[in-house]
């Protein structure tokens, strides 16, 4: 790997967890009682404005978009759509903020590898050991819960566990796809647009109805333009430079921007686990960074 797309690739990675880090603690901010929204509400404010400022890249896109398998299409909808934000922020409900960074951002470059094998790619040693303090991180904030978590937090940990498996489908079809941050991004907000909608409209109870106008600004400006446009272009530029497993674990680094924004505005204090789960996902980080031994996926056939 060359150094050119090397270190653009790492400050795209490193640009994308530090605003999802720090969206996990807004939408959980936004769900947890404080104000009347819901996840669906999250996921109308996060995709709304975006699909309406990259209308134009999707219609110019769109050919292209059309010969990507209906297959990838669909993970990347279900991975980086709606659905995945419906997901995770019902999981947000019950746990908190540092917790779900733990979980979600970082179980989804551990099922990136466990996908990305199975589809053919071969990690050498350096990526297996990043890869191992990755999951001592997401042990580390998780561990002192397990024996003290009620039902509700089970759940909420189970949740977000499918989110890092949906986002792990998202980035291997993202990778696959060969559409660009743009293209990808425009897709993905459209789509989630227009199958929660409807739904949205019909048979929910819209929260931004009866919601304060603060409250609906911090969350439409922070899901729509940081987390809903600038994240998964930037994260889309990571997958296409770096590839998928080294992209995808730069979400494991999300827990300091959890722990941060959890801090900020909800008063939730890192304990030392979660101090600790930083420092070892920053570790893992560095040994997958530096890993240059892991072969290319496969061209996608169609097939898994």
């Amino acid at each position: 790997m060359s150094t050119s797309p090397y270190v653009p690739g790492i400050a795209a990675g490193l640009s994308a967890a530090a605003i999802w880090g720090g969206a996990l603690a807004v939408t959980r901010f936004g769900v947890s009682g404080e104000t009347p929204l819901s996840p669906a509400d999250i996921a109308m404010l996060r995709f709304a404005g975006p699909a309406l400022l990259l209308l134009p890249v999707l219609h110019r896109a769109w050919p292209r978009i059309r010969q990507v398998p209906a297959g990838l299409l669909a993970l990347m909808l279900l991975g980086g759509g709606a659905p995945f934000v419906l997901v995770a922020g019902n999981g947000l409900t019950m746990t908190g903020a540092a917790e779900a960074g733990a979980l979600l951002p970082g179980a989804a470059p551990l099922c990136v590898a466990l996908v990305s094998a199975l589809l053919g790619e071969r990690f050498g040693a350096l990526r297996v050991a990043g890869l191992v303090m990755i999951g001592s991180a997401v042990a580390t904030v998780v561990a002192p819960s397990l024996g003290t978590g009620g039902e509700a937090q089970w759940q909420g940990y189970l949740l977000l566990l499918v989110a890092a498996m949906l986002s792990a489908g998202y980035t291997i079809a993202l990778r696959r796809s060969g559409l660009g941050p743009w293209e990808a991004a425009a897709f993905v907000s459209a789509g989630s647009v227009l199958g929660l909608g409807p739904f949205y409209l019909m048979a929910m109870e819209p929260g931004v109805m009866c919601a304060a106008w603060h409250d609906i600004g911090v969350q439409a400006a922070f899901q729509g333009l940081a987390s809903g446009i600038l994240a998964p272009v930037a994260f889309a530029a990571a997958v296409r430079r770096l590839g998928a497993s080294q992209a995808a674990a730069f979400g494991s680094l999300s827990p300091g921007a959890a722990c941060a924004g959890g801090f900020a505005l909800l008063g939730e204090v890192p304990t030392g686990p979660t101090v600790a789960s930083v420092v070892a996902a920053g570790l893992g980080i560095i040994l997958m960074a530096w890993s240059q031994h892991g072969s290319r996926l496969r061209p996608w056939s169609g097939r898994a």
